[in-house]
């Protein structure tokens, strides 16, 4: 053996990482949602509104009783408090101008009687959803009515009544009030004043109006409760 050292040549030993498969595990097909599962969404947002509508109205009328009570016994205060110091004539004529109020307040509402049955005359040819469906286009009417020079009762932009009843059926905002029309054309377009409900996501974050698209179309399968 030579006095020359001998290299030996070393590989190195590389250790190799394990390949680990990624198991990627499909969420299940979301059940289609039954169409009275739809129907009862409906249902509790329209009682919601329409309850709304209701305690706001009422708080309303109990305001103005109260104020036209108040107005009422003061006058009836100041009335025998002039009586009581001899202003006989200052009494009479007070007396007068609260009778002519009251006759004002009755014609004012056989006036608005009038013009309830005229609108109730228009929403009658509507096919309306159900009675709270009515109840509340009703009221969003009527606030948007009034007289014109000539007494008669009209919408605020000049419109008469059946007319604009006639619009607000056909407005896409207020669809969701009225009964889906079935599409028996051949087109797979959405139907007149219905959003487009392509894109799934779930009912809580949906209107209304896309519900009622979504149960019209079938695709109650869509999305995600």
């Amino acid at each position: 053996m030579s006095d020359n050292k001998i290299e030996e040549n070393v590989t190195p030993v590389v250790e190799e990482t394990p390949v680990v498969e990624e198991v990627i595990n499909e969420e299940p097909a979301t059940p289609e949602a039954p169409k009275d599962d739809i129907e009862s969404i409906v249902e509790e947002r329209l009682a919601k509104m329409k309850a709304n509508m209701d305690r706001m109205a009422s708080e309303r009328d109990e305001a103005l009783k109260l104020k036209v009570e108040l107005e009422a016994k003061q006058k009836e205060e100041t009335i025998a408090r002039m009586k009581e110091e001899g202003k006989l004539q200052e009494a009479l004529e007070m007396e007068l101008a609260e009778a002519k109020a009251k006759l004002d307040v009755y014609a004012k509402e056989t006036t608005k009687l009038k013009r309830d049955g005229v609108l109730n005359d228009a929403l009658a040819g509507m096919d309306f959803r159900n009675d709270k469906s009515r109840d509340m286009a009703r009221r969003e009417i009527v606030d948007q009515l009034v007289q014109n020079e000539e007494g008669a009762w009209v919408h605020s932009t000049g419109s008469n009544i059946r007319d604009y009843v006639e619009a607000y059926s056909k407005s896409e905002d207020n669809s969701f009030l009225f009964r889906v029309k079935s599409n028996t054309g051949a087109g797979t377009g959405n139907p007149a004043g219905a959003p487009s409900t392509d894109t799934a996501k779930p009912i809580g974050e949906m209107s209304t109006q896309e519900i009622l698209a979504l149960a019209s179309k079938g695709k109650l399968g869509n999305f995600n409760i």
